[in-house]
This record gives structure tokens, C-alpha cells and sequence, in this order.
């Protein structure tokens, strides 16, 4: 798929990748762990590490594993992406990186389109 090739190019995709793999092995641990590692303060200050993890949970529970549906937007530190997600919902998520090394997520928000 077109949509999944260009996401290994740009930052902001490796990241939500990165995001949806231990999203779907339901590795909220792990989860956990990354967020407070790779997002930025900017990002963890809009909402912190702990209530982002929650809402992952929510999402997980309320509709399964996500998988690409469509990019709807992309350069090398922005994306955005459609989900199909198990229980036939979508989920639309917005991902925005720092221009700088390690590219930490500075923007982010998911969430289930009913």
C-alpha cells in the first residue's frame, strides 16, 4: 500500500507506527514507557503521559486494533491518518514531530469517529 510506504519516510510516521504496533499488541506498559520518553514537554503539558495512556486504553477496549486506512496528510514531521479499527469504527489520527533529532512527538491526538 502507497499510504503505508510513504509513513516509513517521514518522522512523524515512524513515530506513529511506532505508537500503533504497541498500541494493537495491547502493551500498555511499554505504551507507557513511550510516551513519557517521546513526547515532548509541550505535548505532555496539553495532556499528561498517565491521561493519554488512559484514553489509549478506552480506545482499545471500545474498538480493537487499528489498522491504516488512508494518509490523509503527510510531510516528514506531520501526519495524518485514517484507522480502520476490529470493531469496524475508525479512528482519526493527527501526529506532529520536532524538526530536530530525536523528532519527539510535539502534537497529538487520536480519536474515534462514531
Amino acid at each position: 500500500m502507497i499510504d503505508k510506504s510513504l509513513l516509513v519516510q517521514s518522522h512523524a510516521g515512524v513515530r506513529l507506527i511506532a505508537l500503533a504496533t504497541l498500541f494493537n499488541k495491547g502493551d500498555f506498559e511499554r505504551l507507557s514507557a513511550y510516551i513519557s520518553e517521546h513526547f515532548n514537554e509541550a505535548a505532555l503539558a496539553v495532556e499528561d503521559a498517565e491521561s493519554r495512556l488512559e484514553d489509549m486504553r478506552e480506545q482499545f477496549e471500545q474498538a480493537g486494533k487499528v489498522r491504516v486506512r488512508q494518509l490523509l496528510a503527510y510531510d516528514k514531521h506531520h501526519v495524518v491518518v485514517m484507522h480502520d479499527t476490529q470493531a469496524g469504527m475508525m479512528v482519526l489520527e493527527d501526529l506532529q514531530v520536532e524538526e530536530d533529532y530525536p523528532h519527539k512527538i510535539s502534537a497529538h491526538t487520536r480519536q474515534v469517529v462514531v
